[in-house]
């Protein structure tokens, strides 16, 4: 068992993160019961034939209380307003009240809308997080942001809360497709990049569909780590926590772009093509060097991450998205980019013309 205590900065609160095999047969080891009058667990169609029996029987054999499912059709297109207003809806005509115990089960998608609406139902009720994707584990199901998508635009309304607990039993890893497991290593190597060279350097040499259980929960303790090393830090993103924001200021922009084509991407895909052309940008500037950039690039397709956009051949596009971007102050966006591999600075701003050549590089 692998236990990671996440302290929240300027906030009395701390939780823990739970990684083993098997866990989701015991959630009730983790959970005060006795604190709370229902439980809510929301799920989507990918996993609802999977996990949700075996979370609501897990429950229900410890408890009398009310516990409830709901379940959404899987999807980026189905995270937004409409979906969560059904879910309030449904909380407030069952007699939902302040103690009720919202649980997240499903990849970042799941985690970021149940999340919104424990944020958000009679104004904040609490709510524990299970990750069953790689990009849930070590991205979405820690931090605290919640939201969902306006129209196009990626996660345009949201809100910071933390869960009581964040409970990842790596056994769901073995249902998921290669390609949803795969997209989710994205973030595994953007840790690397920003803060920890010799971990991107691990993290690269084998694809995570070839890891051994043990090698991946050393991965996603990894992580797990460097995501609550920052964000316990910088909760509300106005310091360090901007570095985790590598690859996705791009990244954003092509994964909205994408959802008008007949090859939707994966948030991790389109985080992968993102880092590419931040990093390109970066060793245009004079940030890193030409050989550490083709470093990192051999390293994220060697793993069998995306490189390029095929979305559109138009720099324009891409560009003029930009300045939807919600991370923009007064118009002007603001960069994380690296300095070596390892390392990594925010706030930056830069020439039109550097952003342009990092858009070009990775439509060609």
């Amino acid at each position: 068992m692998k236990d990671i205590n996440i302290v929240v900065s300027h906030s009395p609160q701390t939780y823990s993160v739970f990684i083993e095999s098997g866990l989701l047969h015991s959630i009730f080891d983790y959970i005060e019961v006795k604190k709370y009058t229902a439980f809510y667990v929301i799920s989507d169609s990918n996993i609802s034939d999977l996990y949700v029996p075996m979370v609501k029987k897990s429950l229900q054999e410890h408890t009398e209380k009310t516990v409830r499912t709901y379940i959404f059709e899987a999807g980026e297109k189905n995270k937004h307003l409409q979906t969560v207003e059904k879910m309030w809806q449904d909380m407030a005509d069952n007699k939902l009240d302040r103690n009720v115990l919202v649980i997240a089960l499903g990849g970042g998608v799941v985690t970021d809308m149940a999340g919104f609406v424990a944020a958000t139902y009679l104004r904040g009720v609490d709510y524990i997080s299970i990750p069953t994707t790689l990009e849930g584990m070590v991205d979405a199901s820690v931090g605290g942001k919640t939201g969902i998508n306006l129209g196009h635009l990626k996660n345009y309304i949201g809100a910071f809360r933390q869960p009581k607990a964040v409970l990842i039993d790596i056994d769901t890893l073995k249902t998921l497709p290669d390609r949803a497991f795969l997209q989710g290593y994205a973030e595994v190597l953007k840790h690397g990049l920003i803060v920890d060279n010799e971990y991107f350097d691990e993290a690269s040499r084998k694809s995570p569909l070839d890891m051994s259980a043990d090698e991946l929960i050393g991965v996603i303790s990894r992580s797990v780590e460097i995501k609550a090393e920052i964000v316990q830090e910088d909760e509300k993103e106005i310091g360090a926590r901007k570095l985790l924001n590598f690859g996705h200021t791009i990244g954003h922009v092509l994964e909205s772009l994408s959802m008008n084509t007949d090859e939707l991407l994966f948030h991790g895909e389109a985080v992968s093509i993102g880092m590419i052309a931040e990093a390109k940008i970066s060793e245009k500037l004079g940030m890193i060097k030409e050989s550490e950039f083709k470093k990192i690039e051999d390293a994220i397709s060697q793993v069998g991450l995306p490189v390029r956009f095929k979305g559109t051949n138009s720099i324009d596009s891409v560009f003029d998205m930009l300045i939807t971007d919600k991370k923009n102050r007064g118009g002007k966006i603001k960069w994380t980019l690296l300095t070596r591999i390892g390392e990594a600075d925010f706030n930056i701003e830069i020439g039109e013309k550097f952003v342009r050549e990092g858009i070009d590089y990775i439509l060609t």
